[in-house]
């Protein structure tokens, strides 16, 4: 997944104004192995929505959407062992995940590619947030700037399963540091 060049500006003046606020803000460099974790959570997605909706889909494909009816066709067309073998995987990313996060309090990445998409036609591109997805680990993203064409970017902050706390803490704390134009400051009640 590229992320475009306004989104990564304004993700490294977040993390400049997350350091300079007192945050220890590190790189890490993505482990390449785990660069397809996408195409295993579709696997997993769209092999279980076939499964659960298959008997609907017999009896409504007409009344299904063409994407919806494709996304099940390519589901039902994932065989029980590439099925299987994703599950496999995703036990593997969780403990890997668990692993390579237990030194820090949480990862801040992009949210999406570039801005939020304009109008209501679609949600964006989800990619930079199907690994979380994938392992079940809270995730939240919240608004750091706008891209030229005015519409927001955003930073996705995420920690192991069972830091859900633990996220919304550092999202609050971040929130209250990062100024963006228009964002009119955050109050936080204590």
């Amino acid at each position: 997944m590229e992320v475009d060049r306004e989104a990564d500006d304004v993700l490294d003046a977040a993390a400049m104004q997350l350091r300079q606020s007192g945050a220890d803000v590190v790189d890490v460099n993505f482990p390449a192995a785990w660069r397809k974790a996408d195409l295993v959570l579709r696997s997993i997605m769209l092999h279980e929505a076939a499964s659960q909706l298959g008997a609907l889909q017999d009896r409504e494909r007409a009344r299904m959407s063409p994407k919806l009816n494709a996304a099940l066709d390519e589901g039902r067309g994932i065989a029980l062992a590439d099925y299987t073998d994703a599950l496999r995987q995703r036990n593997e990313a969780i403990a890997f995940f668990n692993d390579w996060l237990a030194d820090f309090d949480a990862i801040v990445a992009p949210a999406a590619p570039g801005p939020a998409p304009k109008g209501l036609g679609s949600t964006g591109d989800p990619s930079c947030c199907t690994l979380w997805s994938l392992t079940g680990f809270p995730a939240i993203t919240i608004p750091i700037g706008a891209a030229a064409n005015g519409l927001p970017l955003a930073m996705q902050i995420a920690a192991p399963a069972g830091a859900d706390d633990r996220v919304l803490a550092v999202a609050a704390w971040s929130e209250a540091c990062i100024a963006w134009p228009g964002s009119g400051g955050v109050a936080l009640a204590g």
